[in-house]
Formats: C-alpha cells, structure tokens, sequence
C-alpha cells in the first residue's frame, strides 16, 4: 500500500478521492485549515495552513510520501479579498513543492482550472498548448501555480489536471442558487437564448484520472472533461423535468444584465463573478485528446447526469447545509440580490 498526501481535505473533490483512496487500504495524511466530520479510519489529520511556510517542516517530519494530491485552493466567492485568494494560493503551492522535495515524493497532482482561459476569445476546444489568459485573480493563481510546479520538475514529476466545473453529489456551492430556484417552481434565468455549452467534468472521472496519472513516470499537463456537452438551456431544462416541479426557463438580455452583476458583484451584494458570467455567456470547451490517448482515460457522464446527481444530494441535505460552515463548494453561498430576484422571480 502507498502513503498519500491530500491537501484541501476537507474540500468536495478532495472528499471523493480520499474515500476511495482509504478503501483501498492506502496510508493517508490529511492537510486543510477546517476540520473534517469524517476523517477515514486510520488517517492522519493535520489542520495547518499552507501559506505558514512553518507548514513545510510539520508536514515533511512525517516521512516520504509516494504521492502528494494538491487540492488545496481558495476560490472567488469563498474570500473577500482577491489579492488574499491569490496569495495562499500560491504560497501554499510553494510549500506543497518544498515539502514534495524534502520529504522525496515521486509525484505532485495538482487541480488547475479553465479559469485560466477565462479571457480565451475563440470558440474551438482548448488544447494544452494555448497559452492561458486568466482574468481574473483565481485564474491568475492557477498559472502562478503550474509555474510553481514547474520549477521543482527536476525533483517531482508535476502533474497538472485543468479542470472545468467538477460537478457529482456533494457538490453545491454557486449551484444552490439555480437549485432553490427549481425547487420553488420559481423562473431559471438564463443570460442569453441558452444555447451556450460550456463543459462539466465528473468529479469520479477526475479521480480516475489522477490515480491512472501516478503511473506514467513524467511530468504533464492535462485539459479534462466530459463528452457530449448539452446546452446550458439543456442542463436546466434536465434538472426541472427530474424535479416535477413547476420552474421554467426564462431569458434575460445581456446587456444590461451582465453589466448589472458584474457592479454587484464588485459591491458583495451578488455571488456571481466573472467565472459565472463566461459560463452563461460564452461557449467552452478543452480537447480532451491528450489525457485519453496519454493516460487511457475516458470521460464516463455528461453535464445533466452530473448536475441531477448534485441536484438530489441537495435536497436530500438543503435542511443541514448552512452558508460557509463547510468547504466553499460543498455549502450554500449567501444569494444576496439574487435572492430577492428568486422570491420575485
């Protein structure tokens, strides 16, 4: 059996391949700054913050580690402040790659994100030699941290997976907001006709991914997702009819909307920030050929059974989960105007 690292323990990508990871018999050390309701059985749990570069020497006292899953992130609507999101993000990819070095781990996983080529301009699927273009500061930490990485591959293979929305049950977060509106037969508004496709991935595929990753013996770089993308339109249309409740679909212009959110946004007073403005807006795709051919991986679900799996783990929950009491993507966020426009909607 091999001894794991996973950082961002707590969080709900991290959740899955941990589960999985314990049930195979595998040795784990648990890294995150909130505590964990469901540590595995015989897992360590070390609640440390990344960015104290006095996190290097705690972790690495705990012997070589065959590989490190480096999840940790802080994302835009978790933080209120952008430059503090970017900060911890990089410097906790730092000490990841210190402790990595130290302790002679083989390989460094790392979830990236399509937030990088969030100000990507083209419509054709994004291959890894595209040259990111992030607009915002989430992305912006992303590329910091691949060259982080990049940096200790004489010492780690660093092996980068670029993810769009990872969506499976658990996952809630921004889809919240869309979930109460479907739930209480309100209207589900689209920015636009709708019929903008914007790639998922599902969050078990990205665990088969960075398991069959440990194997190849080199550092990459891999763009991930599902095949068979429906419309934005589709997906919402999918979880109402799942439902059986009396929501629809309804249509707001982008303009002015868009320009609306994005001041409210600016304000606190809407959860919905650039990342969300491209979903609804624009189409998105990675070519996924270099992750099938390189690591024999095959997408297995596509956005609607994804986002319905979400959906059901939602309600079965929505009583117990509360705004920011858990990892920003597995709670609920504070809807603020949004939530006047669902009880008018």
């Amino acid at each position: 059996m091999a001894k794991y690292l996973v950082t961002g323990a707590s969080g709900f990508l991290a959740r899955i391949l941990t589960r999985q990871l314990a049930d195979a018999g595998h040795e784990l050390v648990l890294v995150d700054l909130l505590d964990i309701a469901d540590l595995p059985e015989g897992a360590k749990f070390l609640k440390v913050d990344l960015a104290d570069r006095a996190s290097v020497q705690l972790v690495s006292k705990l012997g070589t580690f065959d590989a490190i899953f480096h999840l940790a992130s802080q994302i835009d609507f978790g933080v209120r402040s952008q430059q503090e999101l970017m900060t911890n993000n990089v410097e906790s990819t730092k000490s990841v790659a210190k402790i990595a070095r130290q302790s002679g781990c083989t390989n460094v996983v790392f979830t990236s994100s399509n937030s990088i080529y969030l100000g990507y301009p083209g419509s054709r699927p994004i291959t890894e030699s595209d040259a990111p273009l992030p607009t915002d500061a989430y992305g912006r930490s992303k590329v910091a941290c691949e060259l982080v990485l990049r940096e200790y591959e004489d010492d780690f293979n660093s092996l980068v997976f670029r993810c769009p929305n990872i969506l499976d049950s658990g996952r809630v977060g921004m889809l919240s907001i869309f979930f109460d509106f479907v739930l209480e037969s309100r209207k589900c508004w689209l920015i636009g006709d709708g019929n903008v496709r914007y790639q998922c991935v599902f969050a078990p595929d990205v665990v088969d991914a960075m398991m069959r990753s440990l194997s190849l013996g080199r550092s990459d770089t891999f763009n991930i997702g599902s095949d068979d993308v429906p419309s934005i339109r589709e997906m919402y249309q999918a979880v109402i009819d799942h439902a059986g409740t009396h929501a629809r679909v309804a249509r707001l212009p982008r303009y002015p909307t868009v320009p609306v959110l994005r001041a409210l946004n600016r304000v606190h007073l809407s959860p919905m920030g650039p990342y969300q403005f491209r979903m609804m807006t624009a189409d998105f795709m990675f070519d996924c050929a270099h992750v099938k051919d390189s690591l024999g991986w095959r997408p297995t679900t596509n956005n609607s059974e994804m986002l319905i799996k979400a959906f059901d783990h939602y309600v079965a929950n929505r009583d117990s989960l509360s705004e920011l009491s858990d990892s920003a993507n597995s709670s609920a966020v504070a809807q603020g105007i949004l939530g006047i426009v669902r009880r008018l909607s």
